[in-house]
């Protein structure tokens, strides 16, 4: 009796686990969450669990969802001289013959009478780091505050017309009312491109805008961020279309972008003939020096290598560096012996500049630019080669060299997560 009530208990529970296991299956939302469990467990998603369910759309309504907005200053005078700036959100290029932005103003700002008056304004793009000032610039009117004198910005005189630039903004637009039209709420303004000015330090070695240098600011949903980093150039992704359904993973997606950083690093071998700027190589290099050192003795000297018959030779030299007979740049990473001191001797230099390379490594991947370590200590051919060509002192010692230039995408980055290398205690 006990042996058969004991096999129907059994079977019960058997019923039971099955009919849970069925529904579960037949659930999308079970299912949905089992999915996102086993992805990635090094991703961190940045969307909630709805998004996972490709191309579900939510209606929200008449909203201005349009991205990225930009966040820019715009620059007039009022009928007795006085500069004044207002933040626009509105604005964007609306023609390229002749070159034209529009902007769009509501009457009650007093920008909007300033421009009508005078028919000019300049267009101010600031960096991120100028957030502060885009800010107030936009929550305060000229009808109450001097926002010049509040923020202590510089107002300028603009070259060709009636209207003041801000001087600490990198780029300046000076433009010419052509016309208008009340759209409702706002009119929009057309002005004709007369001229545009730019900071020399945001430059590259063409001449052209370094968007990461520059780092404008994009406004949305009641907010600023940054631009983010380059992925592409125009037309380069063209030969990945091949007429495949696509469905985006928004679990690969990082919140952070430091571990997105971190994550799309990659190893470098194969670099296109764009040049690298001076300005870009000091960003690299600023990152360098921020690694820990050893009782912060920062044991090293950095060398960088622009000439092309320098950077063939070693590339001729060097058996795995190669790829430097394409690349713009070099960094040489040298432990510099009298910095370390005492510590020498303990091998802390090659720690310290291990930890500075991966910070040159990372940087460079943020900027959007391309690099990969090839080692010269602790091999005797490779550093003598290295001293050689680059007539080292006798204290620097030479730990690796880094290729650097823009990629060619033919590298990618490695998935290296491996829970077997992990021991929990």
């Amino acid at each position: 009796m006990q042996k058969s009530k004991f096999l129907n208990i059994v079977l019960a529970t058997a019923v039971l686990v099955l009919a849970i296991l069925l529904a579960t299956k037949n659930d999308p939302s079970a299912m949905r969450k089992k999915n996102i469990s086993s992805a990635s467990e090094g991703a961190q998603p940045s969307v909630s669990d709805s998004a996972y369910v490709p191309f579900k759309k939510k209606s929200l309504g008449v909203r201005a969802e349009l991205y990225p907005k930009p966040a820019l200053v715009i620059g007039t005078y009022d009928q007795e001289g006085k500069p004044n700036i207002m933040t626009a959100a509105w604005i964007g290029i609306c023609n390229s013959n002749p070159l034209s932005i529009a902007v769009s103003m509501r009457p009650a700002t007093y920008s909007y009478g300033n421009v009508t008056e005078t028919g000019f304004f300049t267009v101010n793009i600031p960096s991120s780091d100028m957030v502060r000032y885009v800010d107030y610039a936009g929550r305060f009117s000229g009808k109450d505050v001097d926002k010049f004198k509040e923020t202590g910005l510089t107002p300028v005189r603009a070259e060709f017309v009636n209207a003041p630039y801000v001087k600490e903004f990198p780029i300046v637009i000076e433009c010419e009312l052509t016309a208008f039209h009340d759209l409702g709420s706002h009119r929009q303004f057309i002005g004709k491109v007369i001229d545009v000015k730019v900071d020399e330090a945001i430059l590259d070695a063409n001449g052209k805008v370094d968007v990461a240098l520059l780092n404008p600011l994009i406004y949305a949903g009641g907010n600023y961020y940054e631009t983010g980093r380059f992925i592409a150039e125009v037309g380069e992704s063209l030969h990945e279309i091949d007429g495949q359904p696509f469905v985006p993973d928004y679990r690969k997606k990082y919140v952070n972008e430091t571990l997105e950083v971190i994550h799309n690093r990659k190893s470098v071998r194969h670099f296109t003939d764009q040049a690298v700027s001076e300005e870009q190589i000091k960003l690299l290099l600023r990152a360098g020096m921020a690694a820990p050192s050893a009782v912060n003795r920062q044991p090293w000297a950095f060398y960088v290598v622009t000439k092309r018959e320098t950077l063939d030779a070693l590339g001729e030299q060097l058996p795995y560096a190669k790829m430097l007979r394409q690349a713009q740049a070099a960094i040489v990473v040298c432990g510099d012996m009298e910095k370390a001191g005492n510590l020498k001797e303990q091998g802390y230099w090659v720690q310290d500049c291990s930890a500075a390379t991966q910070n040159i490594l990372l940087a460079a991947e943020s900027i959007g630019l391309g690099a990969v370590w090839t080692a010269a200590y602790p091999y005797e051919d490779r550093t003598k080669v290295v001293v050689e060509i680059l007539n080292l002192p006798e204290k620097h010692i030479p730990l690796n060299v880094i290729p650097i230039g823009y990629a060619t995408g033919e590298d990618k980055p490695k998935d290296k997560w491996k829970p077997e290398n992990i021991v929990w205690q």
